[in-house]
């Protein structure tokens, strides 16, 4: 269909895009109904052309229901345990609180005032925040100077870290978090399992 697409004077082609293995591979994403534990980002491309407008409103069609979270009416499907260490979720006092502990170390922190820098932002306003507004909001408490590019270089750094690690920590499938201690432990069974195996055999 693609190819036929890209020909000279072939007007406008179907492309079955539903019936693309991602597309098949990822049915338990889009599927609203679906039980299974996943995080998933989805990008809409929307054109901006009159031309476009019938694609357009299929897209945002297609995407609209995902852009919030759906509770199960499954009453066996457990509730996922809340990260306390996701920065999005936090409150406006966690992210001072954070911002005070992260340039404690800095040299000039004691100019920082926290509650200022945050600005009333709740987590995943603060997690939302371009790089550049952190060397903006540092500047405007301390001037600029090389204080100032440190301690904006190591919160945004830090936020970062802490959304990356949110984002990557393995849960089980009842949703409940696994900690790096817990993975080490598994592990380490896992392989007394497989040595005992291969005594036995």
């Amino acid at each position: 269909a693609r190819t036929n697409a890209a020909r000279i004077g072939k007007g406008d082609t179907h492309v079955p895009f539903r019936q693309n293995k991602l597309t098949l591979l990822m049915k338990d994403v889009f599927d609203i109904g679906c039980s299974r534990l996943c995080s998933t980002v989805v990008i809409a491309a929307c054109s901006p052309l009159a031309c476009d407008i019938d694609h357009t409103a299929g897209t945002i069609k297609y995407a609209s229901p995902l852009r919030v979270a759906v509770i199960s009416s499954n009453n066996k499907q457990k509730k996922i345990e809340h990260d306390v260490h996701d920065p999005a979720l936090w409150s406006n006092d966690g992210i001072i609180q954070w911002v005070q502990s992260t340039v404690s170390a800095c040299v000039g922190s004691e100019k920082i005032d926290a509650k200022m820098f945050v600005n009333g932002l709740t987590g995943v306003q603060f997690c939302a925040l371009p790089e550049n507004d952190f060397y903006t909001r540092a500047e405007t408490q301390l001037g600029d100077n090389e204080e100032m590019v440190e301690i904006a270089k190591r919160l945004y750094l830090g936020l970062w870290t802490l959304i990356v690690d949110a984002k990557t920590r393995k849960r089980r499938p009842d949703g409940s978090i696994i900690t790096p201690e817990q993975e080490q432990e598994e592990r380490r069974q896992l392989e007394l399992a497989k040595v005992e195996k291969a005594r036995i055999w």
